[in-house]
C-alpha cells in the first residue's frame, strides 16, 4: 500500500492504518528501536508507542 493511502486511513480513523503501517514499516522500526534499546521487549513497546503517537496526531 502506498504511503498516501496509509495516511488516508489515518485521516479516516480506520484502524487498518496501524496494521498497514506495521506491514510496511514494522520491521524497520523494530530494528531501529532494538539498536537503540537493546532489549526486545523495550523495542516492541517503543514501536507500539510510535504507532499510538501516529494515531493520535491525526
Amino acid at each position: 500500500m502506498e504511503d498516501s493511502q496509509i495516511i488516508g486511513l489515518y485521516y479516516k480513523r480506520d484502524e487498518a492504518a496501524i496494521s498497514e503501517t506495521e506491514a510496511k514499516y514494522g520491521s524497520f522500526c523494530h530494528v531501529v528501536a532494538l539498536n537503540i534499546l537493546s532489549l526486545n521487549e523495550d523495542a516492541e513497546e517503543c514501536v507500539n508507542d510510535t504507532y499510538l503517537r501516529a494515531w493520535s496526531s491525526f
